[in-house]
């Protein structure tokens, strides 16, 4: 009765989720259709760039969108949106089933985990793309300022250097600049420009160009000599930044050794002698000390990677 019961709970998440991913994709099909089509057109009218870019679309504000934004997948919201569904669906599944083959009690938690556990983890994943743009974005930051600082000395006021570096600039900051100029052209205001680009390059060297940008607009000065100080200052972070990764590699090889120890001697003996752990594995409550400790080892080479982090 337990095993039925198990099996159809697995069943009624696969189905829900199911049913959530039609209703997501029929309920956003017209009004992707129509951006699509509306894209087209003004594609056709002035070709800023190439139709896979989607810089027409709105900013996304809710968690997901802001995420997809830092990961430069914002034109993918639906589809992201429903692999997120998927994701957490099939980790349901997957756990929830190997929950049952240990124990028919524990089908329901091992779903609930297991759907948590995959929406956990596509949200990790889609992080890990994000940290990795905004790690070639902020490197790209010198070359760009030092650009900018040209063109401002050559006269060019700061919409004209705008549609520079969205021409000459590297990807992906040449897409940040060609979506803030085709927002201008628009019709959007500078100043909302700026600050949806800060909070699509979440750097705080780009904030700071930002807010040195809207002082010269509010006060007047001489912005290029502000931006080549800006320049400056991020070459110099990134040499002290190379520096301490250098000072700090011994620490964390160590602590990568220290944390994997554990689990290798327990892989070890158990291919060499797997008689002599069958009768803990076997054991129930040998099994939830085990998990308990699987989870403060994970929890302390957590702890050991993050005192031999520094962020510069």
């Amino acid at each position: 009765m337990t095993t039925f019961i198990g099996l159809l709970v697995l069943v009624v998440v696969l189905m829900a989720g199911l049913m959530m991913y039609a209703y997501t994709r029929r309920e956003h099909e017209a009004e992707r259709y129509r951006l699509t089509k509306h894209q087209q057109k003004l594609l056709e009218k002035e070709p800023l760039g190439t139709a896979d870019e989607n810089i027409f679309l709105s900013q996304q504000t809710d968690y997901l969108g802001k995420v997809l934004a830092l990961a430069g997948m914002e034109a993918r919201y639906q589809e992201m949106r429903t692999q997120w569904i998927v994701w957490g669906v099939g980790g349901a599944v997957l756990v929830g089933a190997g929950a049952l083959t240990v124990g028919p009690e524990f089908a329901i938690l091992g779903a609930i985990f297991g759907a948590a556990l995959g929406a956990a983890g596509f949200i990790n994943f889609l992080k890990f793309k994000a940290g990795q743009r905004q790690k070639r974005l902020t490197e790209q930051l010198p070359p760009v300022l030092e650009t900018m600082v040209s063109s401002l000395k050559s006269g060019s006021p700061i919409l004209e250097v705008f549609k520079t570096l969205a021409e000459t600039a590297p990807e992906p900051i040449r897409s940040e600049f060609k979506r803030s100029l085709v927002s201008l052209q628009l019709g959007k205001s500078f100043r909302d420009v700026l600050n949806e680009m800060c909070g699509r390059i979440r750097t705080p060297d780009f904030r700071l160009l930002t807010q040195a940008i809207f002082i010269s607009q509010d006060v007047g000065g001489n912005l290029a000599d502000v931006v080549a100080t800006i320049a400056e200052a991020i070459r110099e972070r990134f040499k002290l930044r190379d520096y301490m990764s250098s000072l700090t590699a011994q620490g964390k090889m160590t602590a990568l050794f220290i944390g994997s120890l554990p689990f290798v001697i327990t892989g070890l003996i158990y291919a060499i002698s797997p008689s002599y752990l069958t009768g803990f594995f076997n054991n129930f409550w040998a099994r939830i000390v085990m998990a308990a400790m699987i989870c403060w080892e994970l929890i302390g080479f957590y702890i050991l990677m993050k005192l031999t982090t520094f962020e510069v």
